[in-house]
């Protein structure tokens, strides 16, 4: 907006306004940091990602950085010292991605937390893996309903429409598989409901149990991978975080980046990012 007002170019402006931030903010608070947001994030087409990394508690952006391998997390970690480390009791990431390794080498003491919200979607993408192959499957009258009920498959019962609670309902009428992958995902969401991790565990032997004897291939599968990440679900009832935040972040890093039309500086953005979160 400035060049509008006065009869400077957009490049001086944004690096004055660059300066200015490089002098003004404070820097981010890496003392008695007790948790940990970890999560990468595409911003443009090109499978451009940034890692970031944010106050758990706080939602204070505490790194910013190209790319989404282990090494890029690593330089945050690494210049974090022994006793800003030793605070850190857990860190909330998915499963998947490159990030573990780099927790457990640099926080070897720290818990990690698998995110609740990445599990859903993980599983959403089960029950679609389920959705095509009974599409593949079907006759050819029943293939255009099967394949427009993708998002009301993934919704929350209570955001979907009238009409999209109608034709749910008339597909799990109609498909058992489906039915039996749509129940199980709302008994899954009970897991993050208990406070107790013994209690936690009788409910994800209880869920795995009854996905084997689905006999569905794809629900069979994640049940195992749920079993492997025992130990990471379980951390949840202790430590009581989530992506929540992350998610958050997100739409602040979109509407940066719509306002200035793209940025090809990440230290400015990082800036820039630093400054909303303080407004």
């Amino acid at each position: 907006k400035v060049p509008e007002f006065i009869a400077i170019s957009g490049g001086t402006a944004r690096r004055w306004d660059k300066e200015m931030l490089m002098k003004m903010l404070p820097a981010p608070k890496r003392d008695g940091i007790r948790a940990l947001l970890i999560d990468e994030k595409s911003i443009g087409k090109g499978h451009h990602y940034l890692t970031v990394a944010l106050n758990a508690d706080t939602g204070e952006t505490l790194f910013l950085g190209e790319g989404k391998k282990k090494e890029v997390l690593d330089r945050f970690l690494s210049s974090l010292t022994e006793d800003q480390k030793a605070s850190i009791v857990c860190g909330g990431l998915d499963r998947g991605g490159s990030y573990q390794a780099s927790v457990r080498e640099h926080l070897p003491n720290a818990d990690i937390v698998y995110d609740k919200f990445h599990i859903i979607a993980n599983y959403n993408d089960v029950i679609d893996q389920i959705r095509r192959r009974e599409w593949r499957q079907a006759e050819d009258e029943d293939k255009p309903f099967i394949k427009g009920q993708r998002f009301n498959l993934f919704r929350n019962p209570e955001n979907l429409t009238p009409k999209g609670q109608s034709n749910l309902k008339e597909l799990l009428a109609m498909n058992e598989e489906l039915n039996q992958a749509y129940i199980l995902k709302d008994m899954l969401k009970q897991l993050w409901t208990y406070k107790y991790k013994a209690c936690a565990s009788k409910c994800l032997d209880n869920w795995i149990a009854l996905a084997k004897e689905t006999g569905i291939s794809e629900l069979k599968k994640f049940a195992k991978g749920l079993d492997r990440a025992r130990e990471g679900l379980l951390s949840y009832c202790q430590h009581r975080i989530t992506s929540a935040k992350i998610e958050a972040f997100n739409g602040v890093i979109k509407r940066i980046i719509y306002k200035a039309c793209g940025y090809n500086d990440l230290d400015y953005l990082y800036l820039k990012i630093r400054q909303e979160a303080l407004k």
